[in-house]
């Protein structure tokens, strides 16, 4: 679309209409006194210079419609497609410890369940950088807040049970998640949580975490992984006899403390959730893909191309023309 920021010079144009059509009137006008003054029957054969006398007057005219033009700065707008979207950070905190590996979630187990679902989740954020930290004892960051979704995914991959020592530090995993996205700029930013266990490890309370996020601005999704009653844990031993390492199972009530997991997402605007079985893990997480869909920019964005580059060197060139014509071949010549 082509606009004009200052229309008020075009007014202008009328200016120099008028110019024109009162050199073509007297013009006309000297004419005729010459035809009927004049006791020949043909007029006096003019030369081609002379015909043309009125070029100098028509490029100098050409010349002040180019100059208004280029006052009157035209401009080419492209608005911008209204899907421009403002991305969310995302930083997953996923709990590595050692009942992680409880085998619930058939026919593998929970922390396997996790990752997988997890990574389906990173996938569908194309908007969105993600981050990715692991906590048991301790809390890792694995990936920085990225875009690349494929780094993202293939260190997810390569996460294990217990690589953070046995422990659920769910307070030192927030404020690890808080820290990274601590000088984050985007209109959004949430943290997921995924534990299955009680906070029993790090110096830092949960709630206290949590009151950290929300001083921040930071969302947190709470997501309390693993069915009720005792699971079935993995042990592994050597046979003293064989020298083997074998696998037997124990079974474990492995609690998760809800009342804790409620109070972090209440406290930061967010929401907890119960993931007894893969099929309502992988639908909590479709929940909160739903919830924090990224969000289309209200106005129209413009980009504003300046055009009065071309009509400005136009009316430059026709006015040195003009001149330099006035001042050679028609310097002789009378209208």
């Amino acid at each position: 679309m082509i606009r004009f920021a200052n229309p008020l010079w075009l007014l202008l144009i009328l200016a120099v209409a008028a110019r024109i059509a009162l050199v073509v009137r007297d013009r006309r006008r000297g004419f005729a006194s010459f035809t009927i003054s004049s006791l020949s029957l043909v007029s006096p054969k003019q030369s081609l210079r002379a015909q043309l006398a009125g070029v100098p007057f028509l490029l100098e005219s050409l010349a002040a419609l180019a100059m208004i033009v280029a006052l009157s700065r035209p401009q080419r707008v492209t608005r911008m497609a209204s899907n421009d979207r403002y991305g969310i950070d995302i930083v997953i905190a996923l709990d590595a410890s050692g009942s992680m590996a409880a085998e619930d979630f058939k026919p593998r187990n929970r922390f396997a369940v996790a990752k997988e679902l997890i990574g389906n989740f990173i996938d569908r954020r194309q908007d969105d950088r993600i981050g990715i930290v692991t906590f048991g004892v301790r809390a890792a960051t694995r990936v920085p807040i990225t875009y690349d979704r494929d780094i993202a995914g293939a260190i997810l991959e390569r996460a294990e049970v217990g690589e953070n020592g046995d422990g659920t530090a769910i307070g030192h995993a927030i404020a690890t998640c808080v820290n990274r996205l601590r000088t984050s700029k985007t209109r959004s930013r949430i943290i997921i949580l995924v534990t299955d266990g009680v906070n029993n490890a790090g110096s830092i309370d949960p709630l206290t975490a949590a009151q950290l996020a929300a001083r921040s601005g930071i969302k947190i999704y709470t997501i309390g992984v693993g069915s009720r009653g005792p699971v079935p844990i993995p042990m592994k031993r050597q046979d003293p006899f064989t020298g083997e390492i074998v696998t037997t199972y124990q079974l474990v009530r492995a609690d998760i403390d809800e009342e804790t997991l409620a109070a972090i997402a209440k406290a930061t605007n967010g929401e907890y959730f119960r993931a007894t079985d893969a099929h309502t893990m992988g639908a909590v997480l479709d929940r909160i893909d739903h919830l924090e869909k990224t969000r289309l920019s209200a106005p129209k964005s413009e980009r504003i191309e300046e055009l009065y580059g071309a009509p400005l060197a136009a009316g430059i060139a026709a006015l040195a023309l003009a001149l330099l014509a006035g001042e050679t071949v028609w310097q002789k010549v009378t209208a």
